[in-house]
């Protein structure tokens, strides 16, 4: 294994063998449940272990993808599918879920795990919070730059993984609620519907106002990453694995891509410098996809750099514009920039935005059939949508790089060097030797005796013509030492059957990377059983209204009611909140940013060690945070909805690491929290009314459209506008920014659980929360009286009934409090609650 590790994606067997035959050093695919790319074709168990024997015979390492928010129910089978990967050599799993990475690290202590992007961690404090638990490797969120990112891997002792080429989220992975809240399909759950990808408009939400894009209406559509040109600024982060993302992509994306960053890596580890890579295969990589590049956040791009505001999906390369079109024919005449074949596909943008697509199944040129169109020649190609003059021709798919991606993984196979010794005596079986560069040691002997030849004996030439038969195995011989009796005699059959043997052999020694003793159901079953137990009881909770406020606008507003808890977001008044506070029997939080990079931790520990003598508990957003309260001994620490808590194992992880309450997802049912706070380990905490945060990014939608020179203008215009984002169904999305510039799109439409209180404390839960965000002083007030109302009477009132009737006028919404997300497919049925492990792997030792 290299030290600088490429890691490819396998959404397919194909794309698996594109990804090995091309150069990766580890594979990562998912299974068909657990993984955040369902619409993947992904894995079924036989697929898997046949992957991962594929992969180990060629030294190539496989990671599984768990990267999901997992339920309860399925936790319990969870355990289950996490000893198929560890009985059947699975390198390591890639988790989002902290009930997830609790459960492995507890039942499977020597099975490696990686922290997948969607656990959001951005700073250094997360990465050794997960350090603590066993985590070998983190990979880190796709905002950091290149100084922030060695800045971690220069203080941490585990491995980082980075992305360095695909698709982009414009919000934080693992903070994004859009798709979940607008559809119930959560990308938390794999099952994103890609809201981002769709066309906007910037409003002012006051005035009505459309505030115009010049450049595209897709304001949230990033461009796909792509570092191949400047992977030596990438490698100089130190980081230990380059990532390219794209589990949704076909089999010859895959070859193209990990193939040329092959190349780049294997020239800076040459030379130690800046790869000089030819500008055909920077160009293939581009032609394969892309929606424009960008060197992303790692290399420093920002604003537009970052974003494809005018087409969300792929655009191929400009090959050339319309001279003309006959509608009678169906036929466009092209003037040619760059060559088109017979079997390219192309697209041509129109004024309408959109992109009409064909396939060239006939290319002429001044009448002739031809296969080839070349620069600077007009050729006429079948075409049924009807275009104008001018408009571009962009070649999405080139049938000669297909062809070419594909003979790299079908035509070549992957060759692994060994070293071989013969040997052959008369009176003795015959033996051969075989050994690789990784440690791997096969001796074998035959049946067959040699015997003294009555005529013509075996020579060396015809034995070592056998032994080099490796056929469409993956070895060929560094060197192959053979020692014969002059005079013996060995049957051609017997070398082969000898040779087959030993490769089998190597073949078993090198699937067999991790060499585990496989975990068995009898062994499994009452430690799940175990972990699982809890003796917690439903009861009905006392009310316990806490509220998140973002200024002392809304503070005074709330002062009069009977809250126990603030949530203060709003640090620089936090001094003068605390103060307003003071003769009230509420206790006020400091609640930090859900986004913290390193340099805002360091203020987030100086105000905490300056306030700590007034501050009695923290509510913290995100690992890092957790982190430094912890260190700094608050006994009192809650955790937000941010940290996604799904099921139980959250819970005990959260309270391991020292924390006293924490928010559950605003994703699950009321079904699933029941079923949490039933075995809670610690109090939890429900969100009840308030636009709720869907998305935070650290792109700025309005600089993008305004597009002004001066910074200070466009953040001026943010932060004293009442901004949205509205979409084609003319629902608008609206935006705040926090102090660091963070954009934050809220719900177009407020949560109200105002007539479900009295079923949320049924099902446990005490602790409700209002997420006050752009509310002013009026609204915040009508807020507060219609739930201390409904709280007070323990029903419906008068009052709370106006209240709901006019919020509906406006639109309102129940989340996830009855619908809930989509689920897995009904595989995740097949791995059953009983905890029914899979027999282990043949020839696998059992424990």
């Amino acid at each position: 294994m290299r030290e600088i590790e490429l890691l490819a994606p396998a959404g397919s067997w194909e794309a698996l063998v594109a990804a090995v035959q091309n150069g990766a050093d580890a594979i990562y695919l998912g299974g068909k449940a657990f993984s955040a790319r369902q619409s993947a074709n992904n894995f079924d168990d036989e697929e898997l272990i046949k992957a991962v024997k594929y992969c180990h015979i060629r030294g190539v390492k496989v990671f599984v993808t768990v990267n999901t928010l997992v339920s309860n129910e399925e936790l319990k089978a969870l355990g289950g599918y996490i000893s198929f990967l560890y009985n059947n050599d699975v390198d390591a799993v890639i988790v989002q879920d902290l009930g997830a990475a609790k459960l492995i690290r507890d039942l499977f202590p020597d099975f490696e795990i990686h922290a997948s992007t969607q656990m959001s961690v951005h700073n250094l404090e997360g990465v050794r919070l997960l350090e603590e638990l066993g985590f070998q490797r983190i990979v880190l969120a796709r905002e950091m730059s290149a100084r922030e990112i060695k800045a971690v891997q220069d203080n941490c002792k585990a491995d980082i993984e980075v992305f360095v080429h695909g698709a982009l989220c414009i919000c934080y992975s693992g903070q994004c609620l859009m798709s979940s809240m607008i559809g119930g399909r959560s990308g938390n759950r794999g099952r994103c519907a890609q809201p981002c990808r769709m066309p906007y408009q910037l409003v002012n939400r006051r005035s009505g106002e459309t505030i115009k894009s010049e450049q595209g209406d897709y304001l949230l559509s990033p461009r796909d990453l792509n570092t191949l040109e400047n992977i030596h600024e990438v490698l100089g982060t130190g980081v230990k694995s380059l990532k390219i993302e794209g589990r949704l992509k076909r089999a010859e994306y895959v070859a193209t891509v990990v193939g040329a960053y092959r190349k780049a890596i294997d020239q800076y580890i040459m030379n130690k410098s800046m790869s000089k890579l030819e500008s055909a295969m920077i160009r293939d990589v581009e032609q394969i996809f892309n929606r424009k590049f960008t060197k992303g956040y790692i290399l420093g791009d920002q604003g537009k750099q970052i974003m494809s505001l005018e087409k969300p999906s792929n655009r191929g390369i400009k090959v050339g514009e319309v001279i003309g079109y006959d509608k009678k024919r169906q036929r466009v005449e092209i003037r040619l920039t760059d060559e088109l074949r017979k079997g390219d596909g192309i697209e041509i943008w129109t004024e309408k935005g959109d992109s009409p697509g064909a396939i060239v199944e006939v290319l002429t040129v001044k009448n002739e059939k031809r296969e080839v169109g070349n620069p600077n020649e007009t050729i006429q190609v079948n075409f049924k949508h009807p275009v104008s003059k001018g408009q571009s021709v962009y070649k999405t798919s080139d049938i000669d790089l297909f062809q070419r991606a594909k003979a790299t993984y079908e035509r070549v196979e992957r060759r692994i060097p060994i070293d071989g010794a013969f040997r052959g005596r008369i009176g003795e079986r015959i033996f051969l030797s075989l050994w690789d560069q990784e440690g791997h040691h096969v001796e074998l002997q035959g049946e067959y005796v040699v015997e003294k030849a009555l005529k013509k004996p075996t020579e060396e030439d015809r034995v070592r013509e056998q032994l080099m038969k490796l056929g469409n195995t993956t070895y060929v011989y560094d060197s192959l030492v053979i020692e014969l009796d002059g005079d013996g005699i060995i049957p051609v059959g017997e070398l082969n059957s000898l040779r087959r043997d030993a490769i089998q052999r190597l073949d078993d020694l090198r699937a067999n990377h991790n060499s585990r003793k496989a975990i068995v159901a009898q062994v499994l079953n009452p430690k799940i059983s175990q972990w699982f137990s809890d003796y917690t009881s439903v009861r009905r909770a006392e009310p316990n209204m806490r509220v998140s406020l973002n200024n002392i606008t809304q503070l005074k507003a709330v002062l009069s009611f009977p809250i126990t808890r603030i949530y203060y977001t709003d640090l620089a008044s936090y001094d003068d909140a605390h103060m307003l506070v003071k003769g009230h029997p509420i206790e006020i939080v400091p609640s930090f940013s859900r986004i913290t990079s390193d340099e805002e931790l360091k203020d987030v520990h100086k105000f905490l060690s300056r306030s700590q003598n007034q501050i009695r508990g923290v509510m913290v957003p995100n690992l890092g945070a957790l982190k430094v309260a912890r260190d700094l001994g608050f006994e009192h620490i809650y955790g937000d909805f941010t940290l996604n808590v799904f099921n139980n194992g959250a819970l005990k992880l959260l309270q391991q690491w020292g924390v006293q309450e924490a928010a559950l997802s605003p994703e699950l049912t009321l079904k699933q929290i029941k079923e949490i706070m039933a075995h809670a380990a610690i109090p939890g905490e429900v969100i009840v009314h308030g636009y709720l945060p869907l998305m935070v990014m650290r792109y700025c939608p309005t600089s993008a459209v305004v597009g002004k020179k001066n910074q200070q203008e466009n953040c001026s215009l943010c932060r004293n506008s009442s901004l949205g984002l509205k979409d084609r169904k003319d629902m608008v999305f609206p935006i705040m920014t926090d102090d660091h510039c963070r954009t934050h799109i809220l719900n177009s439409q407020s949560l109200c659980l105002l007539d479900h209180l009295h079923e949320i404390m049924d099902a446990g839960v005490g602790n409700l929360k209002i997420q006050f965000t752009i509310e002013n002083a009026q609204e915040t007030r009508a807020i507060m009286e219609a739930y201390s109302s409904v709280l007070q009477r323990g029903k419906m009132t008068p009052s709370a009934e106006t209240f709901l009737e006019e919020i509906r006028k406006n639109g309102l919404t129940k989340g996830h409090f009855y619908r809930g997300v989509e689920l897995y497919s009904p595989w995740i049925t097949r791995l059953g609650v009983q905890v029914e492990l899979p027999v282990p792997a043949a020839g696998a030792n059992s424990i």
